[in-house]
């Protein structure tokens, strides 16, 4: 297909154009002459019609040109990117476009009268052997553009003085383009530009660019004309405007750096000697042959320039003429004074220890001192010819000595403007300049370079070698800086680990790593740029010789970087660049490993994206920081698809998950190692009836089966589970396990919860189990203990769903349906009895932490009302609810209540007064859609959060309703507020709950205890996590973070997770075909959630305060 596409394009049936620049290689046109009418629509266009004044068309005007021509809203901005290459319509802003036929042939009125010879003018000619086609069109889009972003940059600082009441301003306008930059200082009065020159006026002085050719009747030019005139003898605008003619000429006209056969460039730079045209001014003469002494050659001024600050001109050899003055750019006299650096204050030896590192093109970073401070010196060296006497090879080596000298001086300046444009933290930053010898002053970076940080600590790390938090860090610093970048219209073209310098590998300080070597860069603009750079294993496949090309090769070194960042490795695909860049061209990437061993999802993700072949399916450094913003991005870890599946159960200890699979008469189990991402054992055989549940007790293994049975099976050397040590019957269904340590050593009391409320008790030694067992009815104990009639809904055969440790391990809680029983385990019996839901809710998670000032607490979910409860585990007061079924909880908050302002809310064993409902008669309970549904307490008192029965035999359904003095979360106004036992809870919350659809989604599965947080994970596949906060006097829990994994939504629904090994919590997804799938988080705790917003929180700080001190 490609070489029948090929064939038709070169036979002219075809038309295609490579560049990837906006995607226009994405487009084929068909007809060719349909494509010369649409533009022969642009080029009818008179210069008379107000659409198009001064050339210039706005975008919506040129919009409305592709009317009716079969361009669609999606080929647009190819279509402007086609009219950009032929220079048809160039941008010169976002929104506007010069229209290069419509430029008038010459000014509109004589700029010649306006120029007045004076010793403050100086002057640069381009003698060239042509013009090349389009060169005066883009030049002069160039300027449109710098001028424009010149006046908003004056408007800007105008303002800012004017806010800070400040009498004085002061403009500073640096330009970044490739190899040249500079800083122009002036507030334009009048620009005036036509097809072939461009007249800027400005307070004491103007520039003028045009053809050399004066006589406007001839259709060819000899070359480029530059005057700059300064009353006050700042030629800064000669340095803006060169640079602007030789970055064009680098980008966009190579040829005209080579040279003819017979050894002469095609292109020379002159500078008439100022002494000399104010004495004796040449009238239409613009390049005198080079014997004139009136003219210098722009090689024997960087020549000069490398050891002396003066020229002699043969004219007056007694009076020498100031390079700075002549040749501004090279003497970076727009730069502020204080940049130059006091060579007398700098301190550092050019020899092998002092070396840090070498750059591009032969710069060599020494370490040294400046005024007492560490810096890093990059020293730009020249090469030395050997010249020998009345040698005819003399003037070739002159020539090559001022070419690289030229080079040397042009790279300098390159990176010396940008690094002078740029405040940004992580970029780095630059200290000083010197002229001799030709040098930048750098920060110092403690650590090196990326490339020796990840080569140290590599060694015996297999993935991630700098650990997740740290490589998540780099990466987002990286990102960041890349945003700066695009951002100014900087292309950097040599991102690599050996230009990303680390200040620290400690996750807690602001800032690790900054970007630096600004070299090669280049400028974008609008329309792209051109030229090959880069180096080889970073380089895009798209960088090639005359092929536009836009940010997005930036985003490609990016994704190599962030393979370096999880590998530890080079990106190696070869030894010589052809190779490589045939190798990228075909798709062919370094390998890393599966995300179920790399563990870190998301950068993997990225980096694939990054690295993709076709530029226009990269993401841009803006989005990319957009989606490393979440904290999602940085705890995936991989998710796992495990197949068909019956059973999920997790071993909380170690990082092991056990699946068990039932088909008919077979029962098989698998294991998967969470830590390496792999199954260890695959659908092994253990006879047996469907599992329950299971329980691992230090070597051996309880498991449940549906038979009404506990089998016991040894694990003591990694045995398969064949034969169970021992079997025991239960009179029901055992749902739940736990474990109870005794204060003997290796001692346990085994807690098993069956289907119909009763608790097993069963004594374990470290020699085996006891036989005798006894059993706790929960049933009894609610009639007995608790008054509980046989016909309350709470008396019927409730499960046991949940089982927790609490109060030191003195008691046990466990669910009895909308209730929680208390188990004293010293006496081994029932006491007390917690109301937190009403029928029919039944509590399906407890947990219990020591988070909340030091108090010990109880937290409680049902899987009916979706609300965390939170009781105090020593006192049993309710003090705080949640709804968890909000669509948008991030920021949700909730007031926990001091125990001192709590009643109670415990039945008791020893309590025979049952107390009466509490009454209504002072709660309003209002609904809107603003608001949701807020319950307003009259009384001047706290509320009684009491859970009292209210149970009445004629009105056995009979909800218990109860006052709140809670507030609504304040960030949030579809979160319910606190509600008390027994509300109705559906009704009350109809107009703010969701659809019932979604509202399955958003039921809350399980409370997971994560370090000092609790993690709430509902069906829909995400995470709220929940911390506690210190107020004043009293406590609040907010949500801090909604952790979501758009991964994991073909695999169903979420039906349970657990903690593993503290380190990492398991999400297990089950679909409708009983297919499984793992999800692994890292289990971040407040800490972690606090470094990483402050991660990018304490950047978008810096950068502020770096902006306000410049």
């Amino acid at each position: 297909m490609q070489s029948a596409i090929n064939f038709l394009i070169e036979t002219g049936t075809l038309m295609h154009f490579p560049d990837t620049s906006h995607g226009l290689r994405n487009l084929y046109f068909l007809d060719p002459v349909w494509l010369s009418e649409c533009l022969q629509r642009i080029f009818n266009i008179k210069s008379s019609k107000s659409i198009a004044k001064n050339g210039v068309i706005k975008s919506e005007d040129l919009r409305m040109l592709m009317v009716g021509t079969g361009f669609t809203k999606e080929t647009e901005e190819q279509y402007f990117q086609f009219l950009a290459k032929f220079e048809i319509a160039l941008p010169i802003a976002n929104n506007s476009y010069l229209l290069p036929h419509l430029l008038p042939a010459k000014p509109a009125f004589d700029v010649h009268g306006l120029r007045h010879q004076t010793t403050n003018t100086i002057q640069r000619v381009f003698k060239m052997s042509f013009v090349p086609v389009g060169f005066w069109q883009r030049f002069i889009a160039r300027m449109l553009i710098s001028l424009a972003e010149m006046d908003l940059q004056f408007f800007e600082n105008k303002r800012v003085t004017k806010n800070r009441n400040k009498s004085s301003v002061i403009y500073s306008f640096t330009g970044t383009q490739r190899n040249r930059c500079s800083t122009f200082r002036v507030k334009r009065n009048h620009t005036i530009y036509w097809q072939e020159g461009l007249f800027v006026s400005f307070d004491g002085g103007y520039l003028s660019v045009e053809s050399s050719d004066v006589n406007w009747k001839k259709k060819k030019s000899g070359g480029i004309k530059i005057i700059c005139q300064s009353d006050v003898r700042d030629f800064s605008a000669m340095a803006f405007i060169t640079d602007h003619v030789n970055s064009l000429i680098d980008q966009w006209f190579p040829a005209l750096t080579a040279t003819e056969s017979d050894g002469t460039l095609l292109m020379e730079q002159y500078v008439p000697c100022p002494v000399c045209s104010t004495t004796k001014p040449q009238e239409g003469e613009d390049s005198p042959p080079k014997e004139d002494g009136q003219y210098f050659n722009m090689e024997d001024c960087f020549l000069t320039a490398i050891e002396q600050d003066h020229i002699t001109c043969a004219k007056h050899p007694d009076l020498p003429v100031p390079l700075q003055e002549l040749v501004p750019e090279l003497f970076m006299t727009d730069f502020p004074a204080r940049l130059f650096l006091e060579n007398s204050k700098l301190e550092y030896v050019e020899n092998e220890n002092s070396i840090l590192g070498q750059g591009g093109s032969g710069t060599v970073i020494y370490r040294a001192q400046y005024q007492g401070k560490p810096v890093a010196i990059k020293r730009f060296q020249i090469k030395k010819y050997k010249t020998s006497a009345n040698s005819a090879g003399d003037t070739m080596l002159r020539h090559l000595r001022a070419m690289d000298a030229m080079k040397s001086f042009s790279e300098f300046r390159q990176e010396a403007s940008i690094l002078h444009s740029l405040q940004y933290p992580c970029v780095v930053s630059l200290i000083g300049i010197s002229i001799h010898p030709l040098s930048l002053a750098l920060e110092l970076a403690p650590l090196g370079s990326l490339t020796t940080v990840l080569s140290e600590n590599s060694k015996g790390a297999s993935f991630v070698p700098l650990g997740p938090m740290l490589t998540f860090k780099i990466a987002y610093q990286i990102a960041a800086g890349l945003t700066y970048l695009h951002k100014k219209k900087i292309i950097f073209c040599d991102l690599k680990s050996d230009n990303i310098l680390v200040w620290s590998l400690d996750v807690k300080e602001s800032i690790n790593i900054k970007l630096s070597d600004y070299g090669i860069s280049r400028q974008s603009f609008h329309e792209g740029a051109l030229g090959v750079e880069g180096t080889p294993g970073y380089q895009a496949p798209e960088i090639r010789p005359r092929i536009v090309y836009d940010e997005k090769v930036d985003m490609f070194s990016y994704g190599m970087v962030l393979y370096e960042l999880l590998s530890g490795q080079r990106p190696v695909l070869g030894q010589h660049q052809l190779q490589i860049s045939k190798k990228l061209s075909k798709g062919i990437r370094p390998i890393l490993g599966p995300a179920e061993e790399v563990q870190f999802h998301r950068l993997q993700a990225l980096m694939m994206e990054c690295w993709d072949t076709k530029p226009e399916k990269r993401p841009l450094a803006i989005s990319v920081i957009g989606q490393m913003k979440s904290p999602s991005f940085a705890t995936f870890m991989y998710c796992l698809p495990c197949g068909k599946q019956s059973v999920f159960s997790s071993q909380g200890q170690d990082h092991t998950v056990v699946f068990w699979d039932e088909k008919e008469e077979t029962r098989n189990y698998t294991v998967v190692n969470t830590e390496k991402g792999f199954v260890e054992v695959s659908k092994m055989s253990c006879p047996g009836m469907k599992l329950c549940c299971q329980l691992k007790l230090q070597d051996s293994l309880w498991t449940a089966t549906e038979d009404q049975k506990i089998y016991i099976y040894s694990l003591q050397g990694m045995c398969p589970l064949k034969t169970p040590q021992k079997g025991i019957d239960t009179p029901a269904v055992v749902t739940c396990f736990l474990a109870v340590p005794l204060m003997k050593k290796n001692c346990y009391v085994v807690l098993a919860g069956l289907s119909d409320g009763l608790i097993a008790v069963f004594q374990v030694t470290s020699e085996a189990l006891e036989d005798n067992c006894c059993y706790l009815c929960s049933h009894t104990a609610n009639r007995s203990l608790f008054k509980i009639s046989d016909d309350d809904p709470r008396q019927n055969p409730h499960s046991v769903k949940a089982m927790e440790m609490a109060n030191s391990g003195a008691e046990v809680w466990y669910s009895n349906g909308p209730g929680i029983l208390i188990i004293d385990c010293k006496a081994m019996e029932i006491t007390r009895r917690l109301e937190p839901y009403s029928s029919p809710s039944t509590v399906v998670s407890i947990v219990c932490s020591s988070d909340c000032n030091g108090e010990e607490v109880t937290w409680c979910l049902d899987d009916t009302t979706n609300f965390l409860v939170m009781y105090y585990t020593s006192t049993y007061q309710l003090c705080a609810r949640y709804f968890c079924g909000d669509r948008s909880p991030l920021r949700d908050m909730f007031t926990i209540q001091q125990p001192s302002t709590l009643i109670p809310t415990t039945l008791t064993a020893d309590r025979d007064v049952v107390p009466e409902s509490t009454s209504l008669a002072n709660v309003s309970i209002l609904q809107s859609r603003e608001l949701g549904t807020q319950i307003l307490n009259h009384q001047d008192s706290l509320t009684d959060y009491c859970s009292m029965s209210s149970y009445s035999p004629s009105s056995p359904n009979r909800m218990m309703r109860f006052p709140s003095s809670l507030p609504s979360s304040p960030a949030s106004s579809s979160s319910t507020p606190f509600l008390t036992d027994g509300e109705e809870l559906n009704k009350l919350q109809e107009p703010n709950f969701p659809s019932e659809k979604s509202e399955m989604f958003l039921q809350a599965v399980r409370i997971l205890p994560v370090k000092d947080l609790l993690w709430i994970p509902r069906q829909g596949g995400d995470i709220i996590v929940i911390g506690l906060e210190k107020e004043a006097i009293s406590q609040r829990g907010r949500v801090i973070a909604v952790l979501k994994a758009a991964e994991l939504a073909s695999y169903g629904s979420l039906v349970d997770a657990a903690v593993l090994a503290k380190d990492r919590v398991v999400c297990c997804f089950q679909n409708e075909s009983m297919e499984w799938c793992l999800a692994l988080w890292r289990s971040w705790g407040a800490k972690d959630f606090d470094l990483f917003y402050q991660s990018h929180e304490e950047l978008g700080r810096l950068e502020i305060c770096l902006r306000k001190r410049r």
